[in-house]
């Protein structure tokens, strides 16, 4: 699989994501680390009629496949 480089914080978040199966407020103060993630293929982003557009974020098959990676590079990094 091609090397997918994040930022430390797109990794935390990566990993709160999945500890708290995705109910996650997005907001401005993680909203670039949700986009990173988005930009490579781990996360999809979707809209609510509540929340407005951008505002949700869930992980892809490819996240999906990549998440036992992903996970054990956050806990290094974190």
């Amino acid at each position: 699989m091609p090397m997918i480089t994040l930022s430390d914080t797109a990794l935390a978040l990566f990993r709160l994501h999945v500890e708290q199966r995705g109910d996650m407020v997005v907001d401005d103060s993680n909203r670039e680390a949700y986009r990173e993630l988005a930009r490579a293929g781990l996360m999809a982003v979707g809209h609510s009629f509540r929340d407005g557009r951008n505002s949700i974020y869930r992980i892809t098959k490819l996240g999906f496949e990549r998440k036992a990676e992903l996970l054990a590079c956050a806990r290094e990094a974190g």
